[in-house]
């Protein structure tokens, strides 16, 4: 079946959210999505119709449907972020929490449960950094008045 003739069958019914989120457990399950046609099928199909199936499922998508930003060096993005987090950067949340953020906006090439581990077994070296930058902001505000 071709996108344009999936989305065609679909225009013709009335009140066609059930069957959309139907087409969605379906083109989304993995055994389907390994196969070449149906994958390219199923891509067209969540482009055209992400926003209508988060929106059914209670999600907040925010008020842009942006694509999702890519990391250059996410093993670093990474480190950098755990290393903000372990200084209390985010305030009330866990390591599954910010992996699943870190996955909704960025593009880092990693699962959100890789993303998770690696914060959770990140180096402990970005506190002398961290530390280091709050210091150097303390001493700002005295630097700009001595220019």
């Amino acid at each position: 079946m071709s996108y344009p003739s999936l989305e065609e069958s679909i225009g013709r019914v009335k009140n066609n959210s059930h069957y959309i989120l139907l087409l969605a457990l379906l083109l989304g399950d993995p055994e389907i999505r390994e196969k070449k046609t149906w994958n390219v099928l199923a891509k067209s199909f969540f482009t055209n119709y992400r926003e209508m199936i988060l929106l059914y499922c209670g999600y907040d998508i925010g008020p842009a449907n942006l694509e999702r930003i890519r990391v250059m060096e996410p093993k670093l993005f990474i480190e950098y972020m755990s290393g903000m987090f372990r200084n209390g950067m985010f305030e009330e949340s866990s390591y599954e929490e910010l992996a699943e953020f870190i996955n909704l906006v960025f593009d880092t090439g990693y699962e959100q449960s890789s993303i998770c581990n690696l914060l959770k077994v990140a180096h402990e070296d970005y506190q002398h950094i961290h530390d280091g930058i709050r210091m150097e902001i303390k001493r700002e505000p005295a630097r700009r008045e001595g220019i």
